[in-house]
Order: structure tokens, then sequence, then C-alpha cells
């Protein structure tokens, strides 16, 4: 098995995926901006190679990494970097790869949550009450059935990045007050 790991530097905790994958049997190729006299000793000997870009923005520079690798060592089997924020990137070089996995046509439905639950409904799996709505009175509509406290998250986006929890009356209209400020 060929596997691609995208930015197996960070977070720091990939070395341990990309040992296992070694140990598994996988050749794993690692794709990152980093210099390689910069990766941990565990990472280093768990990549059979590593391809250094100066951009990991730049789709190019990965399309270009993706494809030496696919020249030297077959197909590719898997592309990942185990971080939200490469999601679009990661179905993009899929996608073009022909690589198993979220492709470009179907990756919006993961970064965005509402789109998300829906998936999660689908499949019978439950999940809390949320309200998409950015309005006053879509708010209180909404705590008029949930209640308090809520917590508040964009609908796209990676990580915690901009989540509140909003206890009250009070700390809501603050919130309320400086989203317009923003």
């Amino acid at each position: 098995m060929n596997f691609i790991f995208f930015s197996p530097h960070f977070p720091k905790n990939s070395a341990e995926f990309c040992t296992h994958l070694r140990e598994q049997g996988a050749t794993v190729l690692g794709i990152g901006d980093a210099a390689y006299d910069q990766l941990e000793d565990k990472l280093k000997s768990a990549l059979t190679e590593y391809y250094k870009v100066s951009n990991l923005e730049s789709y190019e520079e990965i399309l270009r990494a993706a494809g030496y690798f696919t020249h030297k060592y077959g197909k590719i089997d898997r592309f990942e970097s185990l971080n939200e924020y490469w999601l679009e990137q990661d179905a993009a070089i899929r996608t073009d790869f022909n690589i198993y996995g979220t492709k470009s046509d179907f990756v919006h439905n993961l970064k965005q949550k509402s789109k998300m639950k829906d998936f999660f409904h689908k499949s019978g799996v439950s999940t809390v009450q949320f309200s998409t709505g950015t309005t006053r009175e879509s708010v209180e509509s909404f705590i008029q059935s949930a209640g308090f406290p809520l917590v508040v998250k964009p609908d796209l986006g990676s990580g915690a990045s901009n989540t509140y929890k909003i206890n009250n009356e009070e700390e809501l209209q603050h919130f309320l007050t400086r989203s317009r400020r923003m």
C-alpha cells in the first residue's frame, strides 16, 4: 500500500500514525514544508521518502509531489493529512489521482456542520439540537426550544476557532453586539 501523508510533521503526534502504517507494511511517503533534517527521528524512520515543498497552500506543488510519488512508487492508495484544515486540498488530490476517499464533489458536506448533521441523521445517529439562524429572531426561536446554554460555532470552519458558550441572555446580548462589530 502506497500512503502519502500530507504534512506528517504537524501535528507532532502524526509520527505515531506514520510509524504504525510502516509497521503494517505500508510505503509511507511524506509531503511537507519542513526541511527533512528538522523532522523528528521517529518520523524520518517511518517515511520511505519525503518530498519538501515550499508552501503547503500551493496546490501546484502538492500536485507535482504526488505525481512524483506516483511515477516512482505506482498507484497511490491513500492520501491523508488527518487535519481538518486540509480537507479540501486532500480531496482535490484524491480526485485528480483517483485515490480512495473523500473527493472534491463531496468535501463541502464535511466542511459545514449543518450538512454533516444531515448525514448523521440519515445514518440514524442522533445529534444535539442546532440552528443555522443568524438573526435575533431565529436565535430567540431556538432558545425557546433548546434553552441555555448555547454553543455558537461557525457552520463552516475548522477546529474550535470562534466557538463560544453563552449561558444567559446577558451573554447572548454581549455576543450579538460584539458580532456586529466584527
